[in-house]
C-alpha cells in the first residue's frame, strides 16, 4: 500500500506540473520553449524472463504501471529553468530528478533512484536464517533430502537520494556541493569451505558521498579544486555464523560452528586540485594533484571456534589505513604548422599503513606456520610521449611511446617450522615491474565522405627476479610443485602486439557506414605454469540508411573473440596426499560472441508512425584440455591415470529481443503508443548442473545440506503495453 501511495502521489505531482507548464503556453513562444511530455499507461508481461529481468525485477506474469515524464519549463525573463525527469515509476527500478536553475546565478538538483538486482536462478534450501547473522544448516546426521526445502530468490535493492547545489560566486568562479546517500539491503549468493557449502551474505549497508569544489574558468587559467569524502557503514558489524546442526551452538568436535567475515566499516577523505594553463594559443599545460586518506577501524569479532587457531594476539580492530598520492603533469603543443606534440607524466603511490597483525597460528608459540595480515605498497611512475605530423594528401602520421615502472611490496614470510622456507607467500611475486609500449598510426582523410586509420602497437613487460611462492612448497626440489613456479597473470613477462583499423564512409547523403577491427596477441614467458598465449579480436560494422524523409533503417553486426592457452597442473591421484603423480594440463579456453541488430522506423501518414527493432546475440565458451604424459602410474596403487581426459562441454547461450511499436497521433498534443516486446533466452550452461543434467547440490563436509541451484535453460516472454502521451511546451 505504501508503494501504491507513492506512485499515486507522483501521478498527481506530474499532472500538476504539466498543467502549470501548459497554462502559460502561447502560439508565439512555441518555437523557442522546450518540449515536454508526460506518459501514463498499462502493460502486461507474460512468460518467464529471469535472465532479462535481473535489473528490473520483472521476472514472470505481471501487470505493470507505465509512468514517465520529461518536463522542461523556462522563464525567459529571469533565465530560470525548471526540469523534471521521471523514469519507470511503475516498476522496482525507478528514478526521479527535479531541477531548478537560474542561469549564471545558482541551481539545485534533487535525485532519487531505486535499483534492484535479482539473481537469475532459484535456490532451493532448507537453511533457516537467510539474510541474518545466524544461518542454520539443515544437517540431521543422515543428510538432507535435496529439493525438500524452500525456493528463494536472492537479490539486493538499492535506494539512493542526492542533492547538488551550485552557486556562481563571481562570473568566473562557481561553487558546487554534491551529496549522495545510498541504502542497500538484501542477500547475495555466498559460500564457504573447501567442500561446497551454501551460505547467503546478508546485506544492510549505507554508503554516503560528499564533494565540495570550486571551479574557476579564466582566459588562460582554469582550476577545479575541492574535497571529496565517502563513508561506508555495514549494519551487520559482526561475523556470519553457520551452525553445523540445527539448534546446536556449542563448540564440540561434532557440532561445528563456522564464521564468515563481512565487509568492515570504512571511510576516506580526499583533497584535489586539477587545472590547465594556456601558455600560448598553441601550447597548453594540465595537471592533477590529489591525496586520499582511507581508514577501516571497525571492531573485529573474537567470538570464533578456537579449533581454527585464531591467535590470542589477533587484534580487536583492524586499524586499517591506506594513503594514496597522485601527481599528473601534461603538455600539448604545436611547435610548427604540421606538428603536434603530447607529453605527460603520472606518479601514483599507494601506501598502506595497516599494522602487520598475527591472525592464525597452530600452536602460537613461534615454531609453526602462522598467517598474518599482509599490508602492501605500490609506487607507479608512468609517462607518454606522442607526436602527430600532418603529411600531404590528407595523411597524418602518429607515433608514440608509453613507459610504466612499478615498485611493489613483496609479501613477507616466516620460517617458523624450521624447513628453511617462508610460509606466507602463496604465489610468486616481483618487487619491480616495467612495461614499454611503442605505437604508430597512419590516418587518412580520403575525401569529404571517407576517412580511415591504421594503428600498430608493440609492448614488452618484464621485471625483477621472482620471489618464489614457498608456502608448503619446496622450489629447490628436483620437481617443484607447480604452485611454487606459476606465472601470475598480472606480473608475468609478456609481449603484446595490437592492430586496429577504422573507417567512416558516407557514400551518399542517405547512407553512413562505420567499420572497426582490432586484433591483439599476447605471448607469456618465464615460469612453466600459467598463461602462455592470448589472442583477442573485435570486429564491428554499423550502418544507417535513409530511404526518404519518412523512412530510415539501421543495421549493425559485432564479433568478439578471446582465447587463452595455459599450462596447468594437477595431482593425478587427486587426493593421495604426499603420494602424488603429476600431470601436465594444456588448456585452451575460447570465448566468442556474435551480435546482430536491425531497425526500421517510418511515418505511414500524418497520424501514424511505426518501428521495429531486432537484436540477436550468441555467445560460446569452449574448454579444450589435454593431459600428458599418458598412462601415469598412481603412487601406491596398481592403477594408472589416463593420459587424456574428456574436455568440459562447451557453453552456448542465445538471446533474442524483438520490439514493435506504433505511435498514433490523437491530437496535436497527444499520442497513443502501442508496444510489443518479445524476448527469448536459452543456454546449456552446466555451471549449476551435473553431467547428467540434474541440479547441482551442495554437499558440505560430510552430510549433504541439500541446497540446490536451479536455472531455467529456456525462457521466453512477451510484453504488450499501451501509453497515453501528452506533449506540451
Amino acid at each position: 500500500m505504501k508503494q501504491q501511495n507513492q506512485v499515486f502521489t507522483l501521478v498527481i505531482l506530474l499532472a500538476t506540473y504539466a498543467l502549470s507548464a501548459t497554462a502559460e503556453d502561447d502560439p508565439v513562444s512555441t518555437l523557442t520553449t522546450p518540449d515536454s511530455s508526460v506518459s501514463i499507461g498499462i502493460g502486461y508481461m507474460n512468460g518467464e524472463r529471469e535472465q532479462f529481468g535481473i535489473f528490473d525485477n520483472v521476472r514472470d506474469d505481471d501487470t505493470l504501471l507505465l509512468l514517465d515524464a520529461d518536463v522542461n519549463k523556462r522563464d525567459d525573463a529571469t533565465g530560470t529553468w525548471m526540469t523534471l525527469r521521471a523514469r519507470n515509476l511503475g516498476i522496482d527500478s525507478r528514478s526521479i530528478e527535479l531541477g531548478y536553475d537560474r542561469q549564471g546565478d545558482w541551481g539545485i538538483d534533487l535525485e532519487y533512484d531505486e535499483i534492484t538486482r535479482s539473481a537469475q536462478y532459484t535456490v532451493n534450501t532448507g537453511m533457516t536464517g537467510l539474510g541474518t547473522m545466524t544461518q542454520i544448516l539443515p544437517f540431521d546426521g543422515t543428510g538432507y533430502i535435496p529439493g525438500s526445502g524452500n525456493n528463494v530468490t536472492l537479490g539486493t535493492e538499492r535506494k539512493g537520494t542526492g542533492v547538488i547545489l551550485n552557486k556562481f560566486l563571481t562570473r568566473n568562479l562557481n561553487f558546487t556541493v554534491d551529496f549522495k546517500n545510498q541504502e542497500k539491503e538484501g542477500t547475495r549468493h555466498w559460500g564457504r569451505g573447501g567442500a561446497p557449502e551454501f551460505v547467503a551474505e546478508p546485506i544492510d549497508s549505507t554508503t554516503r558521498q560528499l564533494e565540495a569544489k570550486l571551479d574557476y574558468a579564466g582566459k588562460q587559467l582554469q582550476l577545479s579544486g575541492g574535497y571529496y569524502a565517502s563513508w561506508y557503514n555495514n549494519r551487520y558489524d559482526d561475523n556470519v555464523y553457520t551452525l553445523g546442526e540445527a539448534g546446536i551452538v556449542s563448540f564440540t568436535s561434532t557440532n561445528e560452528l563456522y564464521y564468515l567475515s563481512l565487509p568492515l566499516d570504512n571511510q576516506s577523505q580526499q583533497i584535489y586540485l586539477n587545472g590547465g594553463y594556456n601558455f600560448a594559443p598553441t601550447t597548453r599545460g594540465t595537471f592533477r594533484l590529489s591525496y586520499t586518506h582511507a581508514t577501516a577501524d571497525e571492531r573485529l569479532s573474537t567470538n570464533v571456534d578456537p579449533r581454527y587457531g585464531i591467535s590470542t594476539a589477533a587484534p580487536g580492530k583492524l586499524d586499517g589505513e591506506l594513503n594514496t598520492t597522485l601527481i599528473f603533469l601534461g603538455l600539448t603543443s604545436q611547435p610548427m604548422k604540421n606538428l603536434s606534440l603530447v607529453a605527460n607524466l603520472r606518479y601514483h603511490k599507494v601506501d598502506e599503513q595497516t599494522p602487520r597483525h598475527l591472525i592464525i597460528c597452530t600452536t602460537c608459540d613461534g615454531t609453526t606456520d602462522e598467517v598474518h595480515g599482509t599490508p602492501l605498497d605500490y609506487e607507479t611512475l608512468s609517462g607518454k610521449l606522442e607526436g602527430t605530423y600532418r603529411l600531404q594528401d590528407g595523411y597524418s602520421l602518429v607515433g608514440g611511446i608509453d613507459r610504466r615502472q612499478q615498485d611493489r611490496t613483496v609479501p613477507f614470510g616466516n620460517d617458523n617450522d624450521g624447513d628453511g622456507f617462508d610460509s606466507e607467500r602463496y604465489v610468486p611475486f616481483r618487487a619491480d615491474l616495467d612495461e614499454t609500449t611503442y605505437r604508430i598510426q597512419l590516418r587518412k582523410s580520403m575525401s569529404a565522405t571517407l576517412n580511415g586509420s591504421l594503428a600498430l602497437s608493440h609492448s614488452v613487460r618484464d621485471g625483477s627476479s621472482y620471489a618464489d611462492a614457498i608456502h608448503s612448497f619446496d622450489p629447490t626440489a628436483a620437481t617443484p610443485e607447480p604452485p611454487a613456479i606459476i606465472d601470475p597473470l598480472n606480473i608475468a613477462d609478456r609481449k603484446r602486439n595490437k592492430l586496429r583499423a577504422t573507417a567512416d564512409w558516407s557514400p551518399s547523403d542517405r547512407t553512413d557506414l562505420q567499420f572497426n577491427y582490432e586484433l591483439a596477441r599476447d605471448k607469456y614467458s618465464g615460469h612453466t605454469f600459467g598463461l602462455r598465449k592470448g589472442k583477442a579480436q573485435v570486429f564491428s560494422l554499423d550502418s544507417a540508411f535513409r530511404m526518404n524523409q519518412d523512412w530510415q533503417s539501421t543495421a549493425w553486426y559485432s564479433y568478439d573473440m578471446n582465447r587463452a592457452k595455459q599450462n596447468n597442473w594437477r595431482d593425478a591421484n587427486n587426493n593421495a596426499g604426499s603420494n602424488f603423480s603429476e600431470a601436465l594440463l594444456y588448456d585452451t579456453l575460447t570465448h566468442t560472441g556474435n551480435s546482430v541488430g536491425l531497425g526500421l522506423e517510418g511515418t505511414v501518414n500524418t497520424r501514424l508512425k511505426i518501428g521495429a527493432d531486432l537484436e540477436w546475440t550468441r555467445t560460446r565458451s569452449e574448454y579444450d584440455q589435454d593431459i600428458v604424459p599418458s598412462n601415469i602410474p598412481v603412487s601406491g596403487t596398481s592403477l594408472f591415470y589416463p593420459g587424456t581426459t574428456i574436455p568440459l562441454p562447451d557453453i552456448t547461450s542465445t538471446a533474442t529481443r524483438l520490439k514493435l511499436f506504433a505511435d498514433y497521433g490523437v491530437s496535436k498534443h497527444s499520442d497513443l503508443r502501442f508496444e510489443l516486446i518479445h524476448e527469448r533466452w536459452k543456454t546449456d550452461d552446466w555451471t549449476w548442473q551435473f553431467s547428467d543434467g540434474s541440479p547441482f547440490i551442495y554437499t558440505g563436509s560430510g552430510d549433504s545440506d541439500g541446497t540446490m541451484v536451479i536455472q531455467d535453460p529456456r525462457q521466453h516472454s512477451t510484453f504488450v503495453g499501451i501509453r497515453y502521451v501528452y506533449k506540451f511546451r
